[in-house]
């Protein structure tokens, strides 16, 4: 019974080795208050998500190529709602250094890599294999591919950001992946972007993570405005530094956005 308990314990707590790993972030689930007239700061999020949805459709046409407002949508829109600490500024800001995972997402679209042919461009895709930009001591590096099939446009990108100081040496990644279906006037899909970076220095090393998730289930007008449907934007922090804060822009936290025409949204809170 004893070493039942322990196990059991083990499961639970999953830091007992034997293979368990962290739960995906992307199971995570929140509850929201009612819905109410949004922030400035939430206006301006879901306006990011008007925007990057006109994108989506342009470039899932062949109109345009620049995807990079599509893959970046989740952090872009919980920057603008929550003022969200980059994972950088969250891990670092105690060593007096800023460095933003945003300065790292759009090498994705970049042509000044160091060796252009890195870049493989074919019918409705494009991949980076082992794409890099040296800058001084500082190197980026950009591995995956977009490409859209049909109605839907899909993504699979790690751009990782390697810096050197005096007194540092600091890797900051971002993973970012997704897939978006389009209909006649509706798009649905999941925007992804899992963040971390890691700082060392002679006294210590730090370890910060976390996940932005968009789920899109909109409808629109054809004209670059949505019209109805929802999009919920969650932020789960996956691995904190020691003494780090849980609340405010380090809190894992939900948002609800719900239109009720163009321009017009509500939004419910996690609660």
């Amino acid at each position: 019974m004893r070493k039942l308990t322990i196990a059991a314990l083990c499961a639970a707590a999953m830091a007992c080795g034997g293979g368990d790993e962290a739960a995906d972030p992307a199971s995570r689930k929140f509850t929201y208050g009612a819905a109410g007239a949004a922030t400035l700061e939430e206006q301006a999020a879901a306006d990011l998500a008007q925007g990057s949805a006109a994108d989506a459709q342009l470039v899932q046409s062949g109109t345009s190529s620049d995807g990079s407002s599509v893959a970046g949508l989740a952090d872009a829109m919980a920057s603008q709602a929550w003022g969200s600490a980059t994972v950088a500024v969250a891990a670092l800001r105690a060593a007096g250094i800023e460095r933003a995972v945003t300065t790292v997402r759009p090498a994705a679209d970049l042509t000044g890599f160091d060796d252009p042919g890195c870049v493989t461009v074919t019918t409705g895709r494009i991949s980076y294999s082992g794409c890099t930009i040296t800058m001084g001591l500082d190197q980026l590096s950009v591995n995956g591919w977009f490409a859209r099939d049909g109605a839907t446009l899909a993504w699979d990108v790690t751009s990782a950001l390697h810096s050197v100081g005096d007194t540092y040496d600091l890797d900051v990644s971002s993973h970012l992946t997704g897939n978006l279906t389009f209909g006649t006037a509706t798009v649905a899909g999941r925007v992804r972007s899992d963040n971390a970076a890691t700082i060392h220095t002679a006294q210590a090393s730090m370890h910060v993570a976390y996940t932005t998730l968009a789920d899109l289930a909109l409808e629109h007008d054809g004209n670059g405005c949505i019209t109805g449907g929802t999009l919920e934007l969650r932020r789960v922090w996956t691995d904190r530094a020691p003494g780090m804060p849980t609340t405010g822009e380090y809190a894992d936290a939900g948002l609800m956005f719900t239109w009720q025409g163009c321009g017009i949204v509500l939004v419910s809170r996690s609660m």
